[in-house]
């Protein structure tokens, strides 16, 4: 059994090792279904995004101070790092907030993790469709939940429903 765990150990470092060597072909290893392939072309994740987030629904009964329509305003640029099977995205303005992030190879993806909020703790999940526009930018698509923990009980207390949506930086 613990030799199932470092078949992904040993796939990071040979991503690694064959980056850094300089070799002449080019590896990509956060794009896990390369150029094309069976299941079109997935861009590759790893990389600095821009985002927005549109709240669609908002607890109207949360009494939680500091926790209303504004509270997402730190949901923005991020960066996603890592390789395929092993990714973790932080925002820019807060880059202890690490975020646990994967993919499928279908380009479904999500990245949950926790923000230190002046209301309390947030926990978050973004999660959307990552593909390629037609004028050749990567995107994601999808929908994002945030849910305070105001009295730090691990119990919900308020929470917001959203659509959410990212660009990747450059092209």
């Amino acid at each position: 059994m613990n030799r199932l765990f470092l078949i992904p150990c040993f796939a990071m470092l040979a991503c690694d090792a064959a980056t850094e060597t300089g070799a002449d072909t080019a590896v990509d290893c956060g794009d896990p279904d390369g150029g094309g392939g069976d299941t079109g072309d997935i861009p590759n994740v790893a990389g600095a995004w821009t985002s927005s987030f549109a709240v669609a629904y908002w607890d109207d009964n949360c009494t939680a101070a500091d926790f209303d329509q504004g509270s997402e305003d730190w949901v923005g640029a991020f960066t996603i790092t890592g390789v395929f099977g092993s990714y973790y995205a932080e925002f820019h303005d807060f880059p202890d907030d690490r975020f646990e992030a994967g993919m499928d190879r279908r380009g479904g993806f999500t990245m949950t993790g926790e923000h230190v909020h002046e209301a309390g703790l947030i926990y978050a999940n973004f999660s959307g469709l990552v593909y390629t526009d037609a004028s050749e930018r990567s995107g994601i698509d999808g929908a994002a939940f945030l849910g305070l923990d105001a009295n730090a009980d691990t119990v919900i207390d308020c929470y917001a429903r959203a659509s959410w949506s990212a660009n990747k930086s450059g092209l």
